[in-house]
């Protein structure tokens, strides 16, 4: 029973991101004649959100899929949190809540293109057998990715990451920015 319920939790939350990235590129589709291009004053966002999908080994057997949220604030420096739930094959569970800090490549007022990003905070596994309680560990890494804009508030932001105690990841997300 309780393999059933891990299964359907995270093939909801990476429906739900792929929905979330549809919704997104439709609306680029329809403000395509906005330019991508913010005026100086406008530059400055206050937070942003993005649901995310990702695949993440945290051994070199088998691979976790699943999806979360990042929720951040800044403009050439951000700061946020991101969750992230994931399932391997054996049913594994991990948990990640993360503090991030993200360094835009292009300067103070950038809120887009190329960025890295340190990570840190905590992870919990837990096996889906009830008898197998969960544990935990301190997770640390660094991601590298691109915002990519779609309009002017939309964006997707691939990236990949490396760390400890996971080996890699890499997945894309998808927000608003206000």
């Amino acid at each position: 029973m309780v393999k059933q319920d891990l299964r359907c939790i995270t093939q909801f939350l990476i429906i739900a991101c792929l929905l979330f990235f549809g919704l997104a590129f439709h609306v680029h589709a329809q403000n395509s004649d906005m330019p991508i291009e913010q005026p100086a004053a406008e530059k400055q966002e206050l937070i942003f959100i993005a649901p995310l999908a990702e695949a993440i080994g945290y051994s070199y057997a088998t691979i976790a899929y699943g999806g979360g949220l990042a929720v951040g604030s800044g403009s050439g420096t951000a700061i946020g949190l991101r969750f992230l739930y994931a399932v391997d094959p054996e049913d594994f569970v991990f948990m990640e809540f993360l503090f991030f800090l993200r360094f835009y490549f292009f300067g103070a007022q950038a809120s887009t293109g190329p960025f890295v990003q340190l990570n840190g905070g905590p992870v919990v596994y837990a096996y889906s057998s009830p008898e197998l309680s969960g544990y935990g560990n301190i997770s640390a890494g660094l991601n590298v990715g691109w915002r990519f804009p779609l309009g002017r508030n939309f964006f997707i932001e691939p990236s990949v990451r490396a760390g400890y105690p996971y080996i890699f990841g890499g997945g894309v997300s998808s927000g608003f920015r206000f």
